[in-house]
């Protein structure tokens, strides 16, 4: 069928990103809510090859298929829509996590759904928490500072969050589209984190996990001697193992969650 099924996203909460507070999460945190408060309409499954004729008036490939099209990059789906009505584009990754939230979202058979955002970073610090999509700022000649979308990627029923550069078509990528969204400006996350929460709690952990137990383990093993002349280097020790195991472990992050227009951490 060439004709999109659009359905009806209510206005609404649901939450982004990742709590875990390891390096090997950091791309991916903070967590935290995001508001739309304008209703909006998306395509229940991926676009289709005849669908996207429709929409242009340029077929992809000669084809004129209800399969789902997966031979565009982002750049090409961005230019193609360009002069449509309803102003459609991809949605952003709040659109998209609201929409899956109220179960609306059809997974279809692509595994790689291309997302409006582009964030001049791979972190949730600085991103728009009222559905809009996330752009890079603009330089001179009408260049933006960033190359790649973010995607969702389907494993199994769930989706984990991607990136594609502009330029590159993937097998079995493809993208809904939404329109009617209006945005009039809302609440963004913090640039940064607290730099002062951060060294603080370093400092606790790298005493109870790294330095207390480097001294203990040579009060126990190493001469007087040993200790008063190299406490230094005991010490660091300590500190160099805390800091390894930042890789693989942290407590949790703080949450960011929308109140009155404005981000507050829990």
């Amino acid at each position: 069928m060439s004709l999109i099924e659009w359905v009806q996203v209510q206005p609404g909460t649901a939450w982004l990103g990742d709590d875990r507070g390891a390096l090997m999460h950091a791309g991916n945190g903070p967590r935290h809510q995001i508001k739309i408060e304008n209703a909006f309409e998306i395509s229940s499954e991926p676009i289709t090859f005849a669908q996207w004729k429709v929409l242009t008036g340029n077929a992809v490939a000669g084809q004129d298929s209800d399969l789902p099209l997966n031979r565009l990059t982002p750049l090409m789906i961005e230019a193609g829509l360009i002069g449509t009505n309803d102003n459609l584009r991809p949605p952003s990754e709040a659109e998209w996590a609201l929409a899956d939230a109220q179960g609306v979202v059809k997974r279809g058979s692509i595994e790689i759904e291309v997302l409006s955002d582009r964030p001049p970073r791979s972190s949730y610090w600085g991103a728009p928490c009222d559905g809009r999509p996330w752009l890079p700022p603009v330089r001179a000649g009408g260049v933006s500072d960033h190359t790649a979308h973010v995607t969702r990627i389907w494993r199994n029923d769930e989706t984990v969050r991607g990136a594609t550069p502009r330029g590159v078509s993937r097998q079995k990528m493809g993208f809904r589209l939404v329109k009617g969204a209006q945005y009039d400006g809302g609440p963004k996350m913090p640039v940064a984190p607290r730099k002062s929460s951060l060294i603080m709690r370093e400092v606790v952990i790298a005493l109870l996990i790294g330095i207390i137990p480097s001294f203990t383990w040579a009060y126990f093993n190493a001469s007087p001697d040993y200790i008063s002349t190299s406490w230094l280097n005991i010490a660091f020790g300590g500190i160099f193992f805390s800091l390894m195991t930042a890789l693989i472990w942290r407590p949790k992050t703080p949450s960011f969650h929308v109140e009155n227009g404005k981000m507050r951490q829990n």
